[in-house]
């Protein structure tokens, strides 16, 4: 899994599932859309779909400080899809085994969420559903 880091918040995405990582350029923003989609990026001949991760994953935290305070670096993208998540900064990538995580039972509250890591307490991404949020536009909340 690939560790990185938004707004103080431990993020990992299973390598397998990683369609790749950008440095952010110019982001176009587009009006209409969701408070958490930032716009789009362009990269040679594809765009990327660019989701501010900390106002999508923890909307009840942010605010005009933690807006501020962020300095996003980096665009995960997600598998073969054109949606990439901002981070801030890249930690370092961990072979995980089955029991390194606390998997979750049912969806619940949050679908995009497969699990916690144990040893570094920290989001593990079910990158199917996120993507299938991200799709239907809804956020963390399914709203």
């Amino acid at each position: 899994a690939l560790f990185f880091d938004v707004a103080g918040l431990t993020v990992a995405v299973p390598l397998i599932e990683l369609g790749g990582i950008h440095n952010i350029t110019r982001i176009n923003t587009i009006l209409g859309k969701p408070s958490w989609f930032s716009g789009v990026m362009l990269h040679k001949e594809d765009q990327f779909n660019v989701v501010d991760t900390a106002k999508w994953v923890m909307p009840e935290k942010y605010d005009e400080k933690l807006k501020n305070s962020l300095n996003y670096q980096y665009i995960i993208l997600l598998n073969e899809s054109k949606w990439g998540l901002c981070a801030e900064k890249l930690i370092n990538t961990v072979t995980l085994e089955q029991d390194d995580v606390k998997w979750r039972d049912n969806p619940g509250k949050r679908p995009w969420l497969a699990g916690l890591v144990k040893e570094r307490m920290c989001a593990l991404i079910d990158v199917d559903s996120m993507i299938s949020l991200l799709d239907q536009g809804l956020s963390v909340h399914q709203e």
